[in-house]
């Protein structure tokens, strides 16, 4: 019994002096990652194609179609991109409900 009270002793010290580290995994979160990941691309997706769309509108009142219909275009890339990513974050839904 003395024995494993030093054991204990000494653990705590290391723990205590930073010379022992414990690691835990925590498979919610690793399961979420991707998730998060995937949504905050979206989310990008959604600002570039929303700044495009506008610069598109302002381009095109003032005469400019050319530059205009190019951020028309821009914007439309990064909505498709975005219908992508939420398919993904749905098949990935899909997924965890299946485990």
């Amino acid at each position: 019994m003395p024995y494993r009270i030093q054991r204990i002793e000494d653990f705590v010290g290391q723990l205590e002096s930073g010379d022992l580290k414990l690691r835990v995994r925590v498979l919610e979160s690793e399961r979420a990652a991707p998730k998060a990941n995937i949504l905050q691309m979206a989310t990008m997706y959604t600002a570039m194609s929303g700044t495009l769309l506008n610069i598109g509108v302002t381009m095109g009142s003032q005469g400019n179609q050319l530059v205009a219909n190019g951020s028309f275009v821009g914007a439309g890339v990064f909505l498709a991109l975005l219908v992508a990513s939420l398919r993904r974050v749905k098949k990935l839904d899909k997924f965890e409900t299946m485990m």
